[in-house]
């Protein structure tokens, strides 16, 4: 029954949900759709690059162990993730488009043809009995061929829903995480030992996970994206920060290795609770201010477009 009750309830959030279509996230405000497929695969690949150079990094330098205990690696995974998911979404709907376009005009054609062969035997007397005249049969099933792909359109699948709710939750970790990567990296752990970029390649890989992934955010939320925000979500974050938190001190109690400085009692002895929290509100608060952007965003491109569109048309 509880089986039945929570199906029942995942495809109506999934088919009945009027936020899950692809337009919201397939398309831009401001960029091209074709421009915008291309900028999506290109970041996905840049992405990938650099998480793996980032785990081969590791291996060679005997830290491959404990490569996914870091939040930053985590959080960078959800980015490459976001923009693979974002990448297949955006090709897809192109390619649905171009196919929906192509359907249109050959339906237009085909009722011109049919328009022509109405007026034909309307205004002709020897085609009064119609059925009477060979190669009627023909005409009418090339009619029923010709109209059937045209009458049906085949609805999403369950696995392209599922897709399109995963790029949701991805996105809305990427643009509320990715803030609190680069202020802990740059304000905490960059000013001491534990975070270097001696080399050319960790200046490159270090700059790419804490500071590129924030302009990325602002790139996302500002220019190239269309997805909404739901403040009902933020308990998806919250149980994500749970999880880490339970991973951080699980290779403590089995490694002894802490993931981070701040997490050892002799920094802030008792007080790690609050660190926690604090770092809760930090999220809580990053997260207000993307909903409010957002609602703004979406305020005022769709009031832009429409000026837009009527200086063009006056």
């Amino acid at each position: 029954m509880l089986a039945q009750r929570l199906r029942r309830r995942v495809l109506c959030f999934l088919f009945h949900n009027p936020v899950l279509n692809d337009e919201l996230f397939a398309t831009s405000y401001v960029v091209p759709q074709p421009l915008l497929a291309g900028i999506r695969g290109t970041l996905f690949v840049y992405c990938l690059a650099v998480l793996v150079s980032n785990l081969a990094a590791n291996i060679v330098h005997g830290a491959g162990w404990n490569w996914g205990a870091y939040f930053t690696t985590l959080t960078f995974f959800g980015i490459t993730l976001y923009y693979g998911f974002a990448a297949y979404s955006t090709i897809r709907y192109m390619r649905r488009q171009k196919q929906r376009q192509q359907t249109v005009r050959q339906t237009q054609q085909l009722m011109t043809v049919l328009d022509m062969e109405q007026q034909l035997a309307t205004t002709s007397s020897l085609l009064a009995d119609i059925e009477e005249l060979p190669g009627a049969e023909s005409f009418e099933s090339d009619d029923k061929h010709h109209r059937s792909p045209v009458a049906v359109e085949r609805p999403p699948s369950v696995v392209h829903q599922l897709a399109l709710a995963t790029q949701w939750i991805l996105y809305e970790s990427f643009t509320c995480f990715a803030p609190l990567v680069s202020l802990i990296y740059w304000a905490l752990l960059f000013p001491t030992a534990s975070a270097t970029l001696d080399t050319p390649l960790d200046a490159w890989m270090g700059v790419s996970m804490h500071a590129l992934n924030t302009a990325l955010m602002f790139a996302e939320v500002l220019v190239l994206a269309k997805t909404p925000y739901r403040a009902s979500h933020f308990g998806v974050l919250f149980v994500f920060l749970a999880l880490y938190l339970g991973l951080a001190y699980f290779m403590v109690g089995v490694y002894g290795f802490y993931v981070y400085p701040f997490f050892e009692p002799r920094y802030f002895g008792g007080f790690i609770a609050l660190l926690c929290l604090l770092i809760v509100n930090i999220v809580a608060v990053v997260w207000v201010i993307m909903l409010m952007v957002h609602r703004l965003r979406d305020l005022l491109y769709p009031r832009w477009l429409m000026k837009r569109q009527r200086s063009t048309v006056f």
